[in-house]
């Protein structure tokens, strides 16, 4: 709730007719992560953007990673490192629970391992915008819940009866 009160003030103070890029941190190896503003909604939210990025997924190859392109990394990387599928998840799950990815890769260090798509630290730091990004637009919470059950269905093969245990 913190962070959207935050990002609500920050953003009501600015010039609605401006565009806004604000620099929120770096990957590992110095990749800064943007957020952008105002999207296309025009509301309070923001689109994340990776410098470097270029989506697989669309033909217009956008900075901005999507739910999909995170879903089809981890697919990747689950793929071709299986052994990790429980590590993966449990870290998942702590930047679902708001912690930061330095610290969840301090507490699962294996997944340092994976070597398949983009360096676990940036699937995981874009994992963690685009959760608050959902926090931003669906202010009920139903957001980040949306896009952790699409990761739990389509990349962990989850059942319904298993989720949020």
């Amino acid at each position: 709730m913190e962070i959207k009160q935050s990002f609500a003030k920050l953003w009501l103070a600015e010039d609605p007719y401006m565009k806004y890029v604000y620099k929120v941190e770096n990957c590992d190896d110095g990749t800064p992560i943007f957020l952008h503003r105002p999207t296309y909604k025009h509301g309070l939210d923001f689109a994340v953007s990776v410098e470097g990025f270029r989506s697989i997924l669309r033909k217009n190859k956008s900075p901005r990673p999507s739910h999909p392109d995170i879903i089809h990394d981890l697919k990747l990387k689950l793929r071709d490192y299986p052994k990790l599928e429980e590590d993966l998840f449990a870290a998942i799950c702590a930047i679902y629970d708001c912690a930061e990815p330095g610290e969840v890769l301090t507490k699962f260090p294996r997944l340092r391992r994976i070597s398949r798509g983009l360096p676990i630290d940036r699937t995981l730091r874009i994992i963690k915008w685009l959760f608050i990004e959902q926090d931003v637009t669906y202010w009920l919470g139903t957001g980040r819940n949306m896009f952790m059950s699409a990761i739990e269905h389509d990349v962990f093969k989850m059942q319904d009866s298993e989720l949020f245990e």
